[in-house]
């Protein structure tokens, strides 16, 4: 069993090589598709502007095993800002040693120093065991249907769509 103490720390730009493994595999376990240099813009945009979010690392020794992204919204329903825990993941071999929880609890002051009202997150429906997680921490399930389209298609759907109405 290990026992190694781990840390919790902000995310640099030296990290990324260790970090990327540790995305791709959550990406793989939901069914996401894993882009290198995708992930590796986003996280790099999140580092040069600290008022988008906020990354967090759970390290052991030298080792990433962990790793949480915040990222700030904002919204009329919430009331103001909120966070929105955008991935959230520990290694399996890691698993079990309240790394989740203070990866979470590592969020709250930056929500806290950007004033957000709410934490909100997403996670798949066929994930139990992080869906129950989340409800024994006090999270709400939302009868909404969560969805997403790139801003590029959406785009050249509504002007497709335009197209055909103006005919």
């Amino acid at each position: 069993m290990k026992t190694d103490a781990f840390a919790i720390r902000t995310l640099t730009l030296d990290d990324l090589d260790a970090l990327l493994p540790l995305v791709e595999a959550l990406h793989t376990s939901d069914g996401d598709p894993f882009d290198p240099q995708r992930t590796v813009d986003a996280l790099q945009l999140v580092l040069s502007h600290p008022e988008y979010g906020v990354v967090h690392v759970a390290e052991v020794g030298e080792t990433i095993v962990g790793y949480i992204v915040g990222s700030l919204g904002l919204s009329v329903e919430a009331g103001g800002r909120f966070l929105l825990v955008d991935e959230l993941y520990v290694s399996p071999a890691w698993r079990g040693r309240g790394l989740a929880r203070k990866l979470l609890a590592s969020l709250i002051p930056y929500a806290q120093s950007h004033h957000c009202r709410v934490v909100e997150l997403e996670v798949g429906w066929e994930n139990d065991r992080a869906r129950t997680w989340y409800e024994r921490l006090g999270f709400e399930r939302h009868r909404r249907f969560f969805c997403s389209i790139t801003l590029e298609e959406l785009d050249r759907r509504l002007v497709l769509r335009q197209g055909r109405q103006s005919r």
